[in-house]
Parts: C-alpha cells; structure tokens; sequence
C-alpha cells in the first residue's frame, strides 16, 4: 500500500476517523480501495432485515488481500456508531421494560463507569425514572435515579450483577485511545465487559491473522499525536482473543468443521466469505443474515462460486431496485460487484 491516499471511516455527520498504515516507518492514509471495503461493510448496520430476505453482495477483486478484514471492521464500527444514536425515548421504553435486577451499566461520564443492576422504577419530581444501584448492601446502597433526558447513559450489560461495596467508576484497564477513536467511549466500555458477534468471517485463519493481529494501524489524534493499535483491537476475533475478554466477531476457518449453530444463531449483522471455498461449503448458511463474498479471479474455484452466485441471482432475487454500496466511493481498479436482495430460500 504504498500511495498516499486520504481515506476515512465517517462516524456521523460531524465525526471523521482517518485511519494510516506503516511503511518503512513513516506513516500514510490507507489507499482508497481500503475505503471501498470498510464502506461495503458499514452499509448493513443502516439495512434493515426485510422479513424473509436479506442482502448479498458479491465483489471479484484482483487480490483478496485485506477485503475481508475491512469489511468485518466496517461492520463492527457502524454496529457501534448505530447504537451510539439510539432514540433517548426508545432508549428510557426499553429500560423500563427491563426486570428489576438485570445487570447495566451506568456512564456517568465518559472514563467513569458503573456496574449496576436495575431497581424499579418510580416518580420523581413528576418524572419518570429507572433507579440503577451500582453499591452492595454492605458497603451502603446507592441508587441513581435517572430520567429520559439521561437513558443513554444506561445500558443493559452481561456482568454477574455483584456489586462491590464501591467503586470508582474509573477504566484504565479499558483505555485505548485506537478502539475508542473509532468506536467511542461507550462501546469501548462495552467491550470490555460484554461479548456480541456483529459478523462471522470465513477464509484462511493463517492469512486473516497476519491482517488482524499483526497489521499495525493508526488514527491521528492532532497536534501529531496518534493512537496506534490493530485490526483485533475493535473486531475482536473470537479464535485470537486472549484470556477472558470479550469478543466482537468470529471466524471460522476453510478446512474446518461447519459453523456451530451457536455462531450461526448469534451472529447479528452479516457474514464475510473471505474466498469461494467457503462459500461453495457454507454460502446457504446463515439464512437470515446479509452476506459479503470476497472472490479471488486467482482462486481455483473462482468459476464455481460465480456460478452459484449468478444462479441465486436468477432465482432467488427480489425485484426492488437496490443500490449499489457505497455509491459515492469509486469501485476500486479491476473490481466487480453484483450486490441483490435475495429471497431466503
């Protein structure tokens, strides 16, 4: 990746993320091909799941080198900015729904996080307002109590539901300036503490490692400060995960046993198919999340897997007009893509 190309993750209208590579220790923007693929997986947070249908999106590229973990990270990004910019009003409806005793997490501020568990809600000051105890009995019960202009400070979380008898508030076990500049400060607190699967990836585990584990990356900060980091910082690979953190994404290697119907069944957004062999095993799986083929014009069974996507295309599409992804970024050179929404079989 040798040119110096601005390229950028848009978090929301007024926040811009550019993302850099090293080479030879100097550091340059990614090209704008990565763009592309980053910008392929964003556009699934923003696609709803029709009932009985989903998106499929095939692209030939000329190398598949980093296709796949773009994507996945595209995904994982706007999964995050997605939550982000839920409703204050949906937000409080859900709270309240919630049983009394269900684990949360209180930000009071951005770097200050509470475990807390739900209490009932009541009336205060002609409000409405869910109560949030993040003490133990023992060191002295404290309930915060919070209205609607205030919900988004409160999540539903996976954490045992024991409290301390205090606690500070503070993350520093949590702090990464990388993983926060591109998914926030909330959902860095998030990670920390509770596993999801936005996206399931399928190819090569030896080649996707050395991408996400070991491709340094960076975000300017200013002033010439940058944060550095990974592709596994944010994504979180369930098979490179180390100890007991939490995880964002799976993958499921070419060669291997088929998906578990656990992965199957909690993968939430989409599946990435980094190359045909796994899609030629695997494609008709996952039937109600969108799909993202990645195929290698050098791949052996190149000519297999167009086949079948074309057949899928033919019998299988729905006759909305869809747009192609990312419409106002430049195909890359030497690129193809078919995207459709299919009827799930």
């Amino acid at each position: 990746m040798p040119r110096r190309i601005e390229s950028s993750i848009i978090m929301s209208d007024a926040s811009i993320i550019s993302l850099h590579f090293e080479d030879s220790g100097e550091w340059y923007s990614l090209p704008n091909w990565a763009e592309y693929f980053i910008s392929v997986g964003k556009q699934f947070a923003f696609s709803d799941f029709d009932v009985g249908s989903r998106i499929v999106t095939a692209i030939v590229v000329p190398t598949r080198t980093y296709c796949a973990a773009f994507i996945s990270l595209g995904m994982v990004v706007s999964d995050a900015v997605r939550r982000e910019h839920t409703s204050k009003e949906a937000h409080f409806k859900r709270l309240l729904a919630l049983q009394p005793g269900t684990p949360v997490i209180y930000r009071e501020k951005p770097g200050k996080t509470f475990k807390g568990i739900l209490r009932p809600p009541k009336e205060l000051h002609g409000k409405q307002c869910v109560g949030v105890q993040v003490y133990s009995k023992e060191g002295g019960e404290l309930t915060i109590w919070i209205s609607e202009a205030y919900a988004l400070k409160v999540h539903p979380a996976k954490h045992s539901g024991k409290l301390p008898k205090k606690q500070s508030g503070k993350n520093k076990h949590l702090s990464n300036e990388f993983v926060i500049s591109l998914l926030g400060d909330f959902d860095q607190v998030q990670l920390g503490i509770q596993s999801k699967l936005v996206c399931a990836i399928v190819g090569k585990k030896s080649l996707l490692e050395d991408e996400i584990r070991r491709t340094p990356l960076a975000v300017y900060l200013g002033d010439d400060r940058r944060a550095e980091g990974w592709l596994q910082d944010v994504l979180r690979v369930d098979r490179f995960v180390i100890g007991e953190k939490s995880h964002r994404s799976a993958l499921i290697p070419v060669g291997t046993s088929q998906p578990s119907s656990e992965i199957i069944s909690k993968t939430e957004m989409g599946v990435v198919f980094d190359g045909a062999a796994g899609f030629l095993k695997w494609g008709t799986m996952w039937q109600d999340r969108h799909q993202v083929i990645v195929l290698d014009r050098t791949d052996r069974d190149f000519d297999d897997a167009i086949h079948a996507i074309n057949s899928r295309f033919s019998q299988n599409r729905i006759n909305t007009k869809l747009s192609l992804p990312c419409s106002d970024i430049p195909l890359p050179p030497g690129c193809e893509i078919l995207a459709f929404r299919e009827t799930i079989p």
